[in-house]
């Protein structure tokens, strides 16, 4: 690929906007945080186990109490409204945490009340997590609640998300290795993060990097000639994919046609472990985002998909926030939470 390394960038150019000691923790977590509906217990604690074990990860296992709208229309209500709901929550919590201590993983669960696209973020940010795993089913839902909730989601976890679609097959201990890594990139992505995460996880886990652009049919004025890797090379950040190419081993595919479509075809016909997508990006909210390639990867593929944040959403975590995150609520207890040494 010499066409990447001919190519001339301003200064400051395919600087990545978080450390290299961020990236490591990312790649090498010391601390998961689990998103259950409590109804996934079967789907999620394997992929969980399996992802803990790999780097002797501390797991918290999290599931949001949404106040019943009676109690926020009557406060003197709300104590008893959400007590069946919180210990419901409770019982299945400590019973899946039970399973992960017994497979020799320390784990915490947090019963947090309130609403999920508010708690679970700020739960990440007060777990000190390094990667959040969350369960994406699409069930059918009139009111689009709970897409709403998993959009916010994505938008405002600051660290690698994993989500684990309806189509993925349950892991286990014993299935075999990561070997192959898929980056789906395009023409609009800003991919500088989640390029340096994506061979730095293949390194880590010893695995094969593929960077996959797909060339839409839509695109009529551009020559077939330069639909080629080393054209796709030579956009990439010049820095990011000059480490890529050291770190692990790295190709890149080119496709034509639909983003969606040959991303997941590509995946099933080559046996990929996991996806990277930049960004599951920022649509318009409700119906309109099922529209979008990244919503149709994540309900779709059968393997686990990685949705990394781009550098702009980033722009945040240049430098390592220097306030304390608050502290949350689990079991009526506080949990004490440490700052991160500064990276």
């Amino acid at each position: 690929m010499s066409a990447s390394l001919s190519v001339r960038v301003s200064p400051g150019a395919g600087t990545c906007a978080v450390s290299a000691k961020m990236l490591r923790q990312w790649c090498t977590p010391k601390v998961i945080l689990v998103v259950t509906s409590l109804s996934d217990e079967l789907v999620i604690l394997p992929h969980a186990i399996r992802q803990a074990r790999q780097c002797g990860a501390k797991v918290f296992l999290a599931h949001a109490v949404t106040p019943s709208e009676t109690a926020s229309r009557d406060p003197r209500s709300s104590p008893d409204s959400s007590v069946p709901q919180i210990h419901e929550a409770r019982s299945v919590l400590d019973r899946m945490a039970r399973q992960l201590r017994w497979d020799g993983i320390a784990c915490e669960p947090l019963v947090l009340i309130g609403h999920p696209e508010v708690e679970l973020p700020s739960a990440a940010r007060s777990c000190c997590a390094d990667r959040v795993i969350l369960r994406f089913e699409d069930k059918p839902d009139p009111s689009q609640a709970r897409l709403r909730v998993f959009e916010h989601l994505l938008s405002n976890i600051d660290v690698p998300t994993c989500v684990i679609g309806r189509n993925v097959s349950v892991a286990s201990p014993s299935s075999r290795l990561t070997r192959n890594i898929t980056l789906a990139v395009s023409s609009k992505s800003d991919c500088d993060i989640p390029l340096s995460f994506a061979c730095r996880l293949a390194q880590e886990l010893r695995a094969n990097l593929t960077i996959l652009h797909v060339f839409e049919d839509t695109v009529r004025d551009l020559d077939r000639c330069a639909r080629t890797p080393a054209v796709v090379a030579s956009r990439l950040p010049i820095l990011a994919w000059r480490e890529a190419e050291l770190l692990c081993p790295t190709e890149i595919k080119v496709r034509e046609g639909s983003a969606s479509e040959e991303v997941l075809k590509y995946a099933t016909s080559t046996n990929q472990d996991l996806i990277l997508l930049c960004s599951a990006g920022n649509p318009p909210t409700g119906q309109y985002w099922r529209t979008t390639a990244g919503y149709r990867i994540l309900a779709r593929a059968e393997c686990p998909v990685f949705v990394v944040r781009k550098q702009s959403e980033m722009a945040s975590f240049t430098n390592v926030q220097m306030v304390s995150p608050k502290k949350i609520l689990a079991y009526g207890e506080n949990i004490r939470s440490t700052e991160k040494e500064m990276r």
